[in-house]
């Protein structure tokens, strides 16, 4: 691949910009007067947040049953070391979406 640049001529459309010299500050402004921004957001909206993921883990914890019954772990790991376990793609993704 060959790629060569080439300059236009001033057209006029765009006139020529010379670039300024490199910026120095004066003396008296350098010594660190200088404007501040503080961004924060009301603590009203803080708490907000904070109850809301607290209650989003109340929930999530409240579905959550207690697992999977020693006779169904016993079952799955049979399968699994027989070759015999087929995971079901759709519903595994359902499940981690919340779907179902």
């Amino acid at each position: 691949m060959n790629i060569t640049f080439q300059t236009l001529k001033n057209t006029g459309y765009r006139p020529q910009v010379t670039t300024q010299s490199k910026y120095t500050p004066r003396a008296e402004k350098a010594r660190g007067d200088y404007d501040t921004v503080n961004i924060r957001r009301p603590q009203a909206a803080q708490d907000d947040e904070e109850s809301f993921a607290r209650m989003l883990a109340q929930r999530t914890a409240a579905q959550i049953g207690e697992g999977a019954s020693p006779e169904r772990v016993k079952d799955l790991s049979r399968r699994i070391a027989e070759g015999t376990y087929q995971p079901n793609a759709q519903r595994i993704a359902g499940r981690l979406l919340g779907l179902s």
